[in-house]
């Protein structure tokens, strides 16, 4: 499969989001934005520091300290990074996160000095043959109250658990069944329904309450649904979870679970077979690599876009000399060309071959690594002119979680795992405790743009910095600007000096808001983030700031020092339905 057609129906959901309940159409986007505002407001938090061990993630309190104490037992960074996003699942009850998902992981094996990369994303379905034909929700209106007819032609084959059963076993100290045990203590025991949750469900009520599997996990036996304070229990979930530690991910992709998922999904007209999920595996490929400013930076590889659009923007920062510039909170310029730096990925994602044309050069994603390219860019940029492409009409935000691990020997994982869809997706599958995502609804064009059976790419970022040789940062990112949160942090922490919980506490990104034409709009930042000043002084050179809470991206960092061996965690603290991401360390 070419590059071109990949790139040429990349999806309507490439920005991906923990918890963006973002509308899309102006009238509805704007009623959501005030409504979700409060939630979405960003708190300052404290440095996270320790000497052995730390875990940081973007959501779940209790998840990251299920990976520490992984860490504490004597598992490394392969084991606790997988048991936190399996804690995340279990404390998401399958809604913006799902065992049926997806996991991408970039890792350092410290014994070897190697980095790794391992995508886990979503495969195609063979027997499908025509996919731009799946149906696919109308969110013209919004997302409140969007309920599809179930279709199994929108289910794609998933990779979390067997992203989760490969990374275990090719780096873990631990058994699978011992990383898996606190998500089934998780499912098993419950957890207190939050505040949060409680607006997530009603949210989602008419498709969670529809299938009578899903309703079972949703609702009392009398019918209602949970109260805050509520102890929310998932029996289910943990007996598959159970036979998961036990039995594998053949239990998943081979056995009982997957026939019963196969079944299902064929009943409702889809194409999904045993033989798809059977012939699933993980992808170990090189990560995609650069020096900027003197440090090595390793981001998720090919198919992935992520990694390329970091890597682009890094570089088109240096031929800027942004960080000559000034800090971009403090710099109307810095703001203004970082902006216009950080916006450049998502209309080489639509539309490579379009723009291609217009300025005369190769904009497939090895050549977007390419140094030469990088500089045909910005001689574009520099002198006002990008050419503009079509959108799609609707671009839906796709959920997702965000883990970091440094372990006491100085393994390093960074991982981003998501639904790709909106929360819970529109159809209400669930499979024996696991909700099934409609990802293909929402990925058209991208399902389309991939050959029957092929990985799908995505536009995860998790990555790696090191420094003269050695580890220097562990990094991920989630959200609707997890692109631009992304490069404004890496940028913070490498020319700046800030720590990752600086970095963090800095004026929050938000995604661009483009034109049908693909012309931009506004760049979002987060309410008061910015002074009136530095916003007048931006509009005064052309670009117009959007104070938007639920569109930031997420960004969470764990920075090793190299000579004392003191960890540095940061991570962002934003709203009740995270229960609390933060970083623990010891």
């Amino acid at each position: 499969m070419g590059n071109t057609r990949r790139r040429s129906g990349l999806i309507a959901a490439i920005l991906i989001s923990a918890m963006s309940l973002t509308a899309c159409n102006t009238a509805t986007e704007q009623s959501a934005k005030r409504e979700t505002s409060a939630l979405f407001k960003q708190q300052k938090v404290g440095e996270s520091v320790a000497n052995q061990g730390m875990v940081t993630g973007t959501t779940g309190a209790e998840a990251q300290q299920a990976g520490l104490d992984i860490l504490k037992a004597g598992g490394n960074a392969a084991d606790a990074v997988v048991a936190t996003a399996m804690n995340q699942i279990c404390l998401a009850a399958g809604s913006w996160v799902s065992y049926a998902g997806i996991m991408n992981v970039v890792y350092y094996d410290a014994a070897t000095g190697k980095i790794h990369n391992m995508n886990a994303s979503y495969d195609t379905v063979k027997g499908e043959r025509n996919p731009v034909t799946i149906p696919q929700p109308d969110f013209s209106k919004g997302l409140d109250g969007v309920v599809m007819e179930p279709d199994g032609r929108t289910v794609l084959v998933p990779g979390f658990m067997k992203g989760a059963e490969a990374l275990v076993e090719r780096f873990g100290n631990k058994s699978l069944q011992e990383v898996t045990a606190p998500s089934v203590r998780c499912a098993e025991e419950g957890f207190a329904w939050k505040p949060g949750s409680v607006q997530q469900f009603q949210f989602r009520r008419d498709v969670l309450t529809r299938d009578p599997e899903t309703r079972a996990v949703f609702t009392k036996t009398d019918g209602s649904g949970y109260r805050a304070g509520d102890q929310f229990k998932q029996p289910a979930l943990a007996k598959t979870l159970r036979a998961f530690g036990a039995q594998g991910a053949d239990y998943i992709y081979k056995g009982p679970w997957a026939e019963k998922l196969v079944r299902k999904v064929q009943q409702l007209g889809g194409k999904l077979s045993m033989e798809d999920m059977a012939g699933y595996d993980v992808i170990w490929s090189e990560p995609v690599s650069a020096n900027y400013h003197g440090y090595d930076v390793y981001v998720h590889g090919l198919p992935a876009a992520g990694g390329v659009n970091t890597l682009e923007a890094l570089k088109l920062a240096e031929l800027a000399n942004l960080s000559d510039k000034g800090h971009y909170s403090e710099s109307p310029e810095a703001l203004y060309w970082l902006s216009n730096i950080t916006r450049v990925g998502l209309p080489l994602t639509y539309g490579a071959d379009q723009i291609g044309k217009a300025i005369n050069t190769d904009l497939s994603y090895s050549s977007r690594l390419k140094a030469s390219t990088s500089e045909k860019l910005w001689q574009v940029m520099r002198v006002g002119y990008f050419p503009g492409v079509k959108l799609p009409k609707h671009r839906v935000p796709a959920h997702s979680d965000g883990v970091v691990v440094v372990d006491q020997w100085g393994n390093i994982a960074a991982m981003v795992h998501s639904i790709n869809t909106v929360s819970w997706g529109t159809t209400g599958l669930n499979i024996d405790g696991i909700s099934i995502p409609d990802s293909a609804a929402i990925q058209v064009s991208a399902v389309a743009a991939t050959e029957p059976g092929e990985r799908l790419p995505d536009p995860t970022n998790p990555g790696l910095v090191m420094k003269d040789g050695k580890p220097f940062l562990g990094f991920a990112s989630i959200g609707a600007g997890l692109h631009q949160r992304t490069v404004s942090s890496l940028i913070s922490v490498l020319d700046f000096g800030m720590t990752p919980q600086q970095a963090i506490n800095a004026p929050a990104w938000g995604h661009v808001s483009f034109t049908p034409t693909g012309d931009v709009a506004a760049q979002e930042f987060g309410e008061g983030d910015l002074s009136t000043d530095m916003i007048e002084a931006v509009k005064a050179m052309g670009m117009d700031i959007v104070e938007n809470n639920s569109t930031r991206g997420y960004w969470i960092g764990i920075q090793l020092d190299p000579e004392t061996g003191i960890l540095n965690g940061g991570s962002p603290r934003a709203f009740d339905i995270s229960m609390g991401g933060r970083a623990v360390g010891f």
